[in-house]
């Protein structure tokens, strides 16, 4: 309960912050980049401190990839029966084919099953949701977008990304222990992560001029909320999954569409009102979802 009361009066807090204009119109890209510079880094070394390296929690992080494929092929045979244009189907790939898997996941995780899960989260939202993004869903807009694929620049990006760094220091840490100052700053700082995000998606609820996409936003939202969990419900039904790690596996795959993969299609400018709109609709929506994820999961 404590954790829904910190995610409700956060979400308040930047929806207040916006329209009272107490901060700048840029607060929301600074906050997101702290969280990806600082705190999502530090939660990663912290909490992959003890997670067991086995398959079974590795094969956590194919969910991201099937609901990214899944948008793909869906949004793709929509524009080709005409229901959307390209530059629609791309800016739904980058929001509905990604998952919100930290910023409002990992949040999540805590308030409806406990810390000792967002371990899975990570791993989830670090060799799933990112590495999509960097290595597909980011050369495949730039395809669609330009006609364009450069593996090259999409794997350097990858490299140099500061939650990549950390995941691959978190696993040098499995075998080297650094002296336990390093664990306890990184407990701080990853503390930070869940108001700071949950402001920063508070500040970016916006909800003018949605009319004109009702349709677009349907769209989207209906596959991120309501088919892509269905599918990988489905495909992880048809093996025997450790039912502990299948409940947050379903409940990532119920988060709303991904901040960073929105803010990227926004700097492309790739249907920046769309994109914005799938990211103030469909992250509060996601809250609901989550919660439906959890009684059927009990």
């Amino acid at each position: 309960m404590p954790v829904f009361v910190l995610i409700a009066v956060c979400f308040l807090s930047g929806i207040l912050l916006r329209h009272f204009k107490k901060l700048p119109e840029n607060t929301h890209f600074v906050l997101n980049n702290f969280i990806i510079y600082v705190s999502l880094p530090a939660l990663i070394i912290k909490s992959l401190r003890t997670i067991p390296m086995t398959g079974i929690y590795f094969s956590a992080a194919l969910m991201p990839w099937l609901i990214f494929f899944g948008a793909v092929f869906f949004f793709l045979l929509l524009e080709r029966f005409k229901v959307i244009e390209r530059q629609t189907t791309i800016a739904l790939i980058l929001t509905a084919g990604l998952g919100n898997t930290s910023f409002v996941g990992f949040p999540v995780i805590e308030a409806l099953y406990g810390k000792q899960f967002i371990p899975v989260g990570v791993i989830i939202d670090e060799m799933g949701t990112f590495l999509v993004m960097c290595l597909v869903a980011i050369p495949l807009a730039d395809f669609l977008r330009i006609g364009e694929f450069n593996l090259h620049k999409a794997i350097k990006d990858l490299v140099l990304f500061p939650p990549m760094i950390a995941l691959v220091l978190a696993f040098l840490f499995q075998v080297w222990r650094p002296p336990e100052v390093v664990f306890s700053v990184s407990e701080r700082l990853g503390d930070t992560l869940a108001p700071l995000a949950l402001i920063s998606v508070g500040f970016q609820w916006q909800m003018s001029e949605m009319k004109q996409l009702t349709k677009q936003i349907s769209l989207g939202l209906g596959y991120k909320l309501l088919l892509a969990p269905l599918l990988t419900l489905f495909v992880y039904s048809l093996f025997t999954y450790n039912t502990e790690l299948k409940k947050i596996v379903m409940l990532e795959a119920a988060m709303g569409p991904m901040i960073t993969g929105g803010i990227i299609a926004i700097q492309k400018n790739i249907q920046p009102k769309l994109v914005a709109a799938m990211l103030s609709v469909g992250i509060p929506l996601s809250l609901l979802t989550s919660l439906v994820v959890k009684l059927i999961f009990r």
